[in-house]
């Protein structure tokens, strides 16, 4: 196992800065302490008394990439169930794996990530102290769902589900919203999430549907900037939330495969961030919302879901279900044409549905397969996820003065998507100028 110093250079790599280009070769970077202090040629290199040397001839250094929508729950469920299941065990078990979950990502290259859960807030703690390996993680607590919105788990009884959710906090009407929103940051949430719309999770929470009003979101956007530098992420999936949330300004789209012209122009005009989810997306309906689960075969359930009766006979089939696939890259290459920037997020939920840091580097995949150059999903994946995570002035490129979270990949990641998604491309993920991963193993 390597040992690095406090101060070190890494010799002969080439270095992809995160801004969408390619290698430059023959470079160095050399790292002191928690960040990176130099970038150069080679030809220009001169050894510095007492600095560690690692030649790393045929490697690349990457800034470490960052998924921008996880929830570290720690829950494990099936399809069946999905997270009504995670309500079964204690929130300490919960608690404990999403130390596991965590470190099952720093181990595919992840150092950051932004967290939707009870757990990030307490995990970023644990990490930040440096003694045990875990990524940089962008809390934003509990998101905020409207009582019988895509946050809430109908199966239960609602005291239950306002006392136990894992990643939810279900608040109605502006004042219930403020005092959320507040209970949430006095935790040291560096974000607010918002369920704006459904999401179909359940047989009558439509992603149709609009689950808060303007004021609603407003509040939730005025309550979060009163802490100065506190985003707001909304997740939306219908065009007239998405006009809401645009109006109420918050600052990233979880999802979003409803643009329209106005939408997307209205976004790239302001900077917003698109984290399009498309692995979850394009996948729904082929694993987690398959044809066999309308078919006349399958078991009828023991406890039946609660459902709208009107919708009854309108189950999603497989004309629905291309239909919603071309919704969805229509919506993404519009969101390319108008300029929205586009950060890399997987939705990572629980396992065994989504395993964590291999359903993170598929969304990279997914991110080219829908029209981007590699290049281009490797700036999604570091500075415009920075600039999601409100960290694009500590992380996301490599430069000098940044915090020293980077890769050190065996090939040139900007030319094949499979180079960053295969794990054995990984020799070492370093995290505040420290090795933390090498060859797929934790370093400390």
């Amino acid at each position: 196992m390597t040992v690095l110093t406090d101060h070190y250079a890494l010799l002969n790599v080439g270095v992809v800065d995160g801004y969408g280009g390619l290698p430059a070769e023959g470079m160095f970077v050399r790292v002191k302490g928690q960040q990176i202090a130099e970038i150069g040629s080679m030809r220009n290199y001169h050894k510095i008394s007492g600095i560690q040397e690692l030649s790393l001839d045929g490697h690349y250094v990457t800034p470490g990439l960052i998924d921008a929508h996880v929830h570290l729950a720690g829950g494990r469920a099936d399809l069946e169930w999905q997270e009504l299941e995670v309500f079964m065990e204690p929130g300490l078990l919960r608690a404990m794996r999403s130390v596991y979950e965590s470190q099952k990502l720093l181990k595919r290259g992840f150092t950051a990530v932004r967290d939707i859960s009870w757990n990030g807030l307490y995990l970023k703690r644990i990490f930040s102290d440096g003694i045990m390996p875990g990524p940089r993680i962008i809390a934003c607590g509990p998101g905020l769902s409207r009582t019988g919105g895509h946050g809430d788990a109908y199966q239960y009884r609602e005291s239950l589900v306002r006392q136990e959710h894992f990643w939810s906090i279900l608040a109605d009407g502006p004042e219930e919203v403020r005092k959320a929103v507040r209970r949430i940051l006095r935790e040291g949430a560096d974000q607010i999430k918002i369920w704006a719309s459904g999401g179909d999770n359940w047989p009558h929470e439509r992603n149709c549907d609009n689950h808060y009003t303007l004021e609603e979101i407003k509040m939730c956007v005025r309550e979060a900037r009163m802490i100065k530098g506190t985003m707001v992420c909304a997740h939306v999936e219908n065009t007239e939330s998405l006009r809401i949330c645009i109006e109420a300004g918050v600052d990233t789209v979880e999802h979003g495969e409803c643009l329209d012209e106005e939408c997307a122009e209205a976004m790239g005009e302001k900077g917003m961030i698109l984290v399009p989810t498309l692995g979850l997306l394009l996948s729904w309906f082929s694993e987690f919302c398959p044809a066999a689960e309308n078919s006349a075969d399958r078991p009828k359930k023991i406890r039946p879901d609660a459902f709208l009766h009107r919708d009854f006979d309108g189950k999603p089939n497989e004309d629905y279900s291309r239909k919603f696939t071309k919704k969805i890259l229509d919506s993404f290459a519009l969101a390319r044409e108008k300029g929205v920037k586009i950060a890399l997020g997987s939705d990572t939920v629980y396992e065994p549905l989504t395993e964590y840091g291999e359903y993170s580097a598929r969304e990279f995949k997914y991110l080219v397969s829908s029209g981007l150059s590699v290049p281009e999903a490797v700036r999604a994946g570091t500075l415009t996820s920075a600039e999601a995570l409100g960290m694009s002035h500590r992380i996301g490129t490599v430069e000098a003065g940044k915090n020293a979270d980077l890769l050190v990949v065996k090939k040139d990641p900007t030319a094949d998507a499979d180079v960053l998604y295969n794990v054995e491309n990984l020799r070492m993920v370093i995290l505040n100028g420290k090795l933390a991963v090498e060859d797929g193993r934790l370093a400390y």
